[in-house]
């Protein structure tokens, strides 16, 4: 594959994906991090009933 004959859409597409990964990374962060917040919070008022 040489530069000269990569499409517009192909760069784009590389480019979506370069963009998309560290977001990614991040949703399954703050997604862990929600479940790991709603997970001490109804433990929490668990113990208190």
């Amino acid at each position: 594959m040489t530069t000269t004959t990569v499409s517009g859409t192909q760069t784009a597409h590389i480019d979506f994906h370069a963009l998309l990964r560290p977001v990614l990374t991040a949703l399954r962060f703050t997604g862990h991090f929600v479940v790991a917040l709603v997970g001490v919070i109804f433990l929490g008022s668990a113990s208190e009933h």
